[in-house]
């Protein structure tokens, strides 16, 4: 939820979300106008495939989150995918953002594997020049 509130606060300051048209980011996040730029969660399991499957909730409630224990892979991957629209200002037409880290859970925290991998604007045109 925390993630989302942020991504949404975005789509606001930039503009694609209009507090004209969906009020606050509460109004937002209650109306899911977030939706057609924001079409997964926040993270899933990794494993012997890309996309391991595995439940999100435990025991017979399905909104009950599940408990992470050691040995548990999964990805932390918030992104936007900003396809044209009439209401889309064009300079965001056809750009999808999404920072991906894969994280280990340890039975004292977390070891997150891709820790090392460039995310900021300079360190990826810097390594997008060298290839």
């Amino acid at each position: 939820e925390a993630a989302l509130a942020v991504l949404v606060q975005g789509l606001f300051t930039v503009g694609i979300l209009r507090a004209a048209q969906h009020g606050s980011v509460a109004d937002a996040l209650a109306s899911k106008a977030y939706s057609p730029y924001y079409m997964h969660r926040t993270s899933h399991w990794l494993g012997l495939d890309v996309h391991d499957v595995g439940r999100y909730s435990e025991g017979a409630d399905p909104n009950a989150s599940r408990v992470l224990h050691a040995g548990m892979v999964l990805t932390i991957e918030p992104g936007l995918y900003i396809r044209p629209a009439p209401d889309v200002p064009i300079e965001f037409h056809n750009i999808g953002i999404r920072i991906e880290d894969d994280a280990l859970i340890m039975a004292n925290g977390c070891e997150i594997y891709t820790s090392g991998a460039p995310v900021q604007v300079a360190e990826i045109e810097r390594l997008m020049a060298a290839a």
